[in-house]
């Protein structure tokens, strides 16, 4: 991979992993019951968004192809996710246990919900299954928020 792709798709993970970490932090600054719905919306404006949805895809992609890029996107999910929520609400390199514990969920059920999500991101942007992919995004969010809501309590 060259370095200036590199540079895109670290790009692109931060800018996803800042958008998801300020929404948890929002959300959890906020009303309780809308933790699902925040961290939804935040991921799935990325997703809409032109610029960014081609380095999240090439990102999603290497992922499922190559274990250079699974290593990627787990040290994505388990570090720099959670490091940037924990930035956001001012906990210090947080990991999935101390996010976990800080929503009140277990680890396993956080790592549920987000394979809820990628397998949705999975269906709509790369397989392009129908009706998924082009169901509207807000009727999506009413789709999986109670599922992502039980999931992080």
């Amino acid at each position: 991979m060259s370095e200036a792709m590199e540079i895109k798709e670290r790009s692109a993970l931060d800018s996803l992993g800042g958008a998801l970490g300020d929404a948890g932090a929002n959300a959890l600054a906020g009303a309780r019951d809308e933790l699902a719905e925040n961290l939804l919306r935040a991921a799935f404006v990325l997703w809409e968004d032109p610029q960014v949805r081609p380095r999240l895809l090439g990102l999603l992609t290497a992922a499922v192809n190559s274990e250079e890029g699974a290593d990627q996107m787990r040290a994505f999910l388990t570090n720099q996710l959670f490091a940037q929520v924990g930035k956001s609400i001012g906990i210090a390199d947080m990991d999935i246990y101390q996010a976990a514990e800080t929503i009140g969920a277990t680890a396993i059920n956080v790592n549920a919900a987000a394979a809820q999500v990628w397998g949705v991101v999975l269906m709509r942007y790369i397989v392009k299954m129908e009706p998924i992919a082009s169901t509207p995004v807000d009727e999506l969010l009413d789709l999986l928020k109670p599922t992502i809501q039980r999931y992080l309590g």
